[in-house]
């Protein structure tokens, strides 16, 4: 592997010696190499680096058309380099030219250090063996161990146990999340604090601890999601483990990047938590009250989840953060994050019972104005549970879809009915359950070309007003009165039983899921 390094990076690092710099075609000239400039040197090579004396340099100076050269400026240098495809780094004279090529050589040696980890780590990406294994491989090259933690402060990655002596590091590991006690000590530290904004490393001392840790922050879109934490347990830290973390926090990046939770999160703390509570990694009330606390968020015991289908969302004018932005907006003193293609609202109503006219009526707006869907759970009162409501939420939100029900907001407690019917499992069997009649009704309509079934349909939808069904039928009120009489004659229906008004309705229902989620065949329903 050839190792490589830019003509400007040996100037910037020689800044000590204040080196000045001619350059003839670019400072960005790819250098493979260098070498002592000798009385007896062959061939000027185009991406060698040549290190020696003015006087030297001058009196070769005839012979050279191109290259790169660093010179000690033992004389004053003759303009005739001036017109040739040359670029030249100028320093004062030194001590020892061989010292000074040795520190320019050991550039190179770092370089391919750097270049060989970048290789590996690059690697260990294509490979898509998760984050647990690159953490691995950092670690590996590092020869220190390693802990990748999210902005939630749960773990997410670490080296081998035995690397890891710290105590509290061991605890967290085993607990699978930072304390609260560690996050607030950490938050005290002067270095945390003043932490650039960016995933340049920095280096941490504990009070409770001696050993250095170089820290770096997993950035995606700008966005702090994760920390990468490099111990200094067994290899001292030097200029080439600061770039080395660097690149894994950038590969780890990209790793994480795949993963759609993290790709949309803003880096904070509330978000992960959620997160780790749907995904069930969050048990029990214990670690719930030990996490909250770390988040700085309290959950009370009159919740309702809001998940916001965006997948039909033109963002062509406006991208997906608007619609976040916009929803925090409508709704600000509620918890909101991008979760797998959805937005999640966590509306928290602590002593209210219920959102405000106002802010009802801003939601609905905003949701039919943008063409999205909105499904909205029953309340609920332990955040324990947000993982089930959750569940509940994608599958009823396919049933909307496949039931190509009409509007665009939903209550779960509208489309319980079809929940159960599609967690029975029992496919086309679900006709047995339905009334006699209706099928008598739709055999009826078959034949004799009539529309039975969709009268007496629109007639329970209208809650058995007949007057308002005749107008959504567009039909004269006497014409309806002779439908529904045919309709209690060629079904054996009693419309005025509430009974049997339950088992039409169940009926009717149990058909439109089978004809839409199960396929079922019946043409003469297709038209209604």
């Amino acid at each position: 592997m050839l190792m490589t390094i830019k003509l400007r990076q040996i100037y910037n690092s020689l800044i000590n010696y204040s080196p000045t710099i001619f350059s003839k075609n670019s400072e960005d000239q790819i250098l493979f190499e260098t070498e002592l400039l000798t009385n007896n040197i062959g061939t000027i090579e185009k991406n060698i680096l040549y290190v020696g004396k003015a006087s030297l340099f001058n009196k070769k100076l005839g012979e050279i058309s191109e290259g790169n050269f660093l010179i000690e400026k033992d004389e004053e240098i003759k303009d005739d380099f001036i017109g040739k495809d040359l670029n030249i780094i100028v320093i004062p004279p030194v001590q020892d030219l061989n010292l000074l090529f040795h520190e320019v050589k050991n550039l190179f040696v770092k370089d391919f250090i750097i270049l060989d980890s970048s290789a590996i780590l690059l690697d260990a990406l294509i490979k898509n063996r998760g984050v647990k294994y690159i953490v691995n491989v950092g670690s590996e090259i590092l020869d220190n161990p390693v802990i990748l933690i999210d902005t939630g402060y749960k773990i997410l990655a670490h080296s081998d146990m035995e690397m890891i002596t710290e105590p509290f590091w061991i605890r967290n590991i085993n607990m699978g999340y930072c304390s609260y006690e560690f996050i607030s000590e950490v938050k005290k530290i002067r270095a945390v604090q003043k932490s650039p904004n960016s995933n340049e490393p920095f280096q941490v001392i504990c009070s409770g601890s001696p050993i250095r840790k170089l820290v770096s922050k997993v950035l995606i879109d700008s966005n702090v999601v994760g920390y990468v934490i490099a111990l200094e347990c067994n290899e001292k830290f030097n200029d080439n483990t600061y770039r080395i973390v660097k690149l894994l926090s950038n590969v780890v990046s990209e790793e994480l990047k795949k993963n759609d939770v993290y790709r949309n999160l803003n880096g904070i703390m509330y978000e992960n938590l959620i997160v780790d509570l749907i995904e069930g990694n969050v048990k029990d009330n214990k670690t719930l009250d030990e996490r909250m606390k770390s988040a700085q968020c309290n959950f009370g015991h009159n919740l309702q989840l809001l998940i916001i289908d965006i997948s039909n969302y033109n963002s062509t004018n406006n991208p997906a953060n608007f619609l976040k932005q916009s929803l925090d907006n409508i709704l600000p003193n509620h918890k909101s994050l991008f979760y797998k293609n959805n937005i999640l609202i966590l509306l928290d109503f602590k002593d209210d019972s219920s959102l405000s006219d106002k802010a009802q009526e801003s939601l609905k707006n905003f949701i039919k104005e943008n063409n999205i869907i909105l499904w909205v759970s029953d309340i609920f009162e332990n955040i324990l549970e947000i993982g089930h409501f959750y569940r509940q939420g994608i599958d009823t939100l396919k049933l909307i879809y496949d039931l190509d029900l009409e509007g665009n907001v939903f209550f779960y407690e509208d489309l319980k009915f079809y929940h159960l019917l599609n967690k029975t499992g029992l496919d086309k069997e679900l006709l047995n359950f339905c009334n006699d009649g209706l099928f008598k009704i739709i055999q009826y309509d078959e034949d004799n070309n009539t529309e039975y079934y969709k009268t007496l349909k629109t007639y329970i939808e209208e809650d058995r007003n007949a007057v308002q069904s005749a107008n959504k039928l567009f039909i004269h009120r006497n014409t309806m009165n002779y439908r529904l009489d045919k309709i209690r004659k060629i079904g054996n229906l009693n419309l005025d039983n509430g009974e049997e008004i339950f088992k039409i309705t169940m009926s009717i229902k149990i058909l439109e899921y089978l004809l839409s989620v199960e396929n079922l065949k019946l043409p003469i329903l297709y038209k209604y």
